[in-house]
């Protein structure tokens, strides 16, 4: 779980630091959470996201998430790190968001393939320029979040007042 709660400031970085006024915050408990965090017995390098899609008169909206991800991701047989699983954790949290894998930018966090730079070490997460444009174009200038188990939906100026002075 301190995995989850480093991703969850990483991911609330990134996006305030390209504009985004969206920010994830860990729930007391799972009951009315939109999205519920679990690992799975395995060693992989990919997660999921699974996400649950209600129709509405006003459309479909995305329900709720059941973010799960492996127990212990390796490497062949060496543990891919903490790095690597910050960057796993935070490809999933952008699916939170309700991004698909086919709309992350090219030089996006962990994108199908282990992500090392020219040192061989792991970098990193970051949001390309593709991803943060795909994420303002499905949160438009509103915002939802859970308070007290029920959604709550604020414009971005009254989001921008909240964040004041808290830093994530």
């Amino acid at each position: 779980m301190n995995d989850l709660d480093t991703a969850i400031t990483t991911i609330n970085d990134l996006l305030k630091q390209n504009g985004v006024y969206l920010a994830f915050k860990k729930a007391d408990r799972a009951a009315g959470s939109p999205i519920v965090a679990e690992t799975y017995p395995g060693s992989g390098l990919h997660g999921s996201a699974v996400q649950t899609i209600i129709d509405s008169r006003s459309g479909p909206s995305m329900d709720s998430v059941k973010l799960r991800v492996p127990a212990t991701p390796k490497v062949g047989r060496v543990d891919a790190g903490q790095a690597m699983r910050l960057h796993i954790l935070v490809h999933e949290l952008v699916h939170c968001i309700g991004l698909s894998n086919c709309a992350h930018s090219n030089d996006d966090v962990f994108v199908g393939k282990l992500v090392i730079d020219s040192s061989g070490s792991v970098p990193p997460p970051k949001l390309g320029g593709h991803t943060i444009s795909r994420i303002k174009k499905a949160w438009p200038e509103t915002w939802v979040s859970v308070q007290g188990g029920a959604l709550a939906k604020q414009s971005a100026d009254e989001l921008r007042k909240s964040m004041e002075g808290i830093k994530l």
